[in-house]
């Protein structure tokens, strides 16, 4: 099949062409398409949208069990999310046992958009926990458990201050597991020593680790200068203001991956809500916070974050197309080959149709 459309591709957006083979992308390129097209869409064209970090939506949670992933793989292909991550937050050790094989049948499954697993801790700092519960937050240099080298695992944010925690990413990105920076106090020459280990990301920068100061950079300056390392940032207009959204892509370009942390709140009314143990509310101001005030992840979906960074940012829109596909998929990295994932949207990215492993959904 030959699609023609204005392709949003590698950060540009000019007309051009899309091949594909079966369920794979075989070729993409701008220009005029190599012979005429089957298709030719009036839209823009992109590479499905790639959320690494998704905690639940739609009022459900990752570790919910089938219905909730039902609903949840679902509500994030309508918005044009067709790879994500599901977070498990701190688990204790039941919980990732029974979630992770849960969620490894999902990653097996062609039909749902899941590809992997995020665990986002429990080796965080407890000074920068946020709204993970203290309890089940541990140190590598007290044991490490089976269930963090479990294969569906793509992905592991650990704070690289705590005791045995760069022999802990050393040993993660020998089994092909990419390592994340967050929830830490970290300074630089800590943060640099992380990912001189093989840690190759920071989550959600600037929130929940130490401020940025003059004198005392920390994970987020060198986030901001490392050329080895992908920058996840939540722009939903809450987590980080948009001028320092701006300092962010002036700063980290095409290696800035948006991400939505999204919780059960996300695309769901406002009310309470529970994720890992933990009650949140989604209030009026649009924000997901804990009972007593924190910041609780986001109700943000990844198709908003993408218009957000627009908006907000001088970023063209094939520019935020990219921090939202091409950007965290190499990041992870999370596929072998190029999945015939595709979205359209219309000029201001709102999402018009998605297309999965070469066949377009309700269309």
């Amino acid at each position: 099949m030959l699609l023609a459309a204005e392709l949003a591709l590698d950060g540009r957006l000019a007309e051009g062409w899309v091949a594909i083979e079966g369920a794979n992308l075989a070729a993409a390129a701008h220009g005029p398409p190599p012979r005429e097209p089957d298709q030719r869409l009036d839209g823009i064209l992109a590479r499905g949208l790639c959320d690494l970090q998704v905690n639940g939506a739609g009022g459900h949670e990752v570790s919910g069990g089938e219905a909730a992933l039902d609903a949840i793989d679902a509500l994030e292909l309508a918005r044009g999310v067709t790879s994500y991550l599901p977070v498990l937050i701190s688990p204790d050790d039941e919980t990732a046992e029974r979630a992770l094989e849960q969620l490894a049948a999902r990653t097996a499954d062609p039909a749902s958009p899941v590809v992997g697993v995020h665990l986002e801790g429990p080796f965080l700092n407890p000074e920068r926990a946020g709204m993970h519960p203290l309890e089940r937050l541990r140190s590598p240099a007290d044991g490490v458990p089976d269930w963090i080298e479990h294969p569906a695992v793509r992905l592991v944010t650990l704070a690289p201050e705590l005791p045995g925690a760069l022999e802990l990413i050393a040993r993660l990105r020998a089994r092909g597991i990419a390592v994340s920076l967050g929830h830490s106090n970290a300074g630089a020459e800590v943060a640099a020593e992380a990912i001189d280990a093989g840690a190759r990301l920071v989550t959600h920068l600037f929130n929940a680790m130490a401020p940025m100061h003059h004198r005392a950079p920390g994970l987020a300056g060198v986030a901001l200068v490392d050329e080895r390392v992908s920058v996840c940032v939540i722009a939903d207009r809450v987590h980080v203001h948009p001028l320092t959204l701006e300092l962010v892509r002036r700063a980290a370009g095409p290696r800035t991956v948006l991400v939505t942390d999204a919780t059960p709140a996300a695309a769901a009314p406002l009310g309470d809500y529970e994720m890992a143990g933990v009650a949140i509310e989604r209030g009026a101001d649009g924000a997901a916070h804990t009972r007593d005030g924190r910041l609780a992840g986001s109700t943000l979906t990844l198709d908003a974050g993408v218009r957000n960074w627009h908006a907000l940012t001088r970023a063209t829109l094939a520019e935020a197309l990219y921090a939202a596909n091409q950007a965290p998929a190499a990041a992870a990295p999370l596929h072998a080959e190029a999945p015939a994932d595709l979205v359209e949207l219309d000029s201001t990215g709102i999402v018009r149709a998605v297309m999965r492993g070469g066949r377009w959904l309700d269309r």
